[in-house]
């Protein structure tokens, strides 16, 4: 019975990042990597890492609603998600440099800002402008080395650079761009997973059933996000991220998880 009611449990977490995956076209790692943390009590360098290939099934699930709306940029996603892959490997092998604990820290910064981010950037877009397809690629490539480096190193998807990213310097709308960086997610959180399985920071008896319910929300959340001004979605997200950042730092910092 406490085995089944565990898994539950297991499936309610992907559940939720999932939902937010989907909604916002992140990874789901600002959420499962402090839960794995602070409520589930695993190792640092496993709370980062294990989530990483989540991301994959996750994000697939959620592009999968917006390529049905026609809302994928392909091209320059494989632009983003090939020049990621390469900075995904050296991300995750960045991580061996650090301590567990050192590695929370910089995450929950990392959210803290990710939450001022999402709070005062919440304009309509402006008109398209058309850019030259040379500076398009090296925009997108530059885009997806950044990207792809900081999912490999804290464990995310990527997708809190690469939807601003795509809006301000590739033109996108904010839909296309939410559903693009899924499509992308999920083709460089392969290499990072890959790296972070090698080096012992997945745990796959937590990854199965939270994969199962993350794919789940990433249905609901995509098409949740397809139908929503996204400017009423952001500020209570970021109101929630500034709180895990805050209480990944306190219970660190308390020694809660020494």
């Amino acid at each position: 019975m406490e085995f089944i009611v565990t898994q539950l449990a297991y499936i309610l977490l992907g559940l939720a990042t999932g939902i937010l995956s989907g909604t916002f076209g992140i990874g789901g790692g600002t959420l499962t990597t402090p839960a794995m943390r602070d409520v589930l009590r695993t190792p640092g360098h496993v709370a980062l890492g294990t989530p990483l290939p989540i991301i994959v099934p996750t994000a697939i699930s959620g592009a999968l609603v917006f390529r049905r709306k026609g809302m994928l940029k392909y091209r320059i996603g494989a632009v983003c998600a090939l020049a990621g892959s390469v900075t995904a490997l050296l991300g995750a092998a960045a991580t061996a440099y650090f301590t567990g604990r050192e590695m929370m820290l910089i995450t929950s910064a990392f959210i803290a800002l990710l939450a001022a981010r999402f709070a005062l950037t919440g304009k309509e877009p402006k008109p398209r402008v058309k850019t030259a397809p040379t500076k398009l690629f090296f925009r997108a490539t530059f885009v997806g080395l950044a990207a792809g480096g900081l999912s490999g190193f804290l464990g995310v998807g990527g997708g809190v650079i690469l939807v601003p990213a795509m809006v301000l310097l590739l033109n996108f709308r904010v839909h296309e761009a939410v559903g693009t960086s899924l499509m992308v997610m999920a083709i460089y959180a392969i290499p990072g997973s890959v790296a972070h399985y090698l080096l012992g920071h997945v745990d796959v008896a937590l990854l199965i059933p939270i994969a199962i319910g993350s794919v789940l929300g990433a249905q609901f959340g995509a098409r949740l996000a397809v139908r929503t001004r996204e400017k009423r979605l952001r500020l209570a997200f970021s109101v929630f991220l500034l709180m895990v950042a805050v209480s990944m730092a306190a219970l660190e910092l308390l020694g809660w998880n020494s």
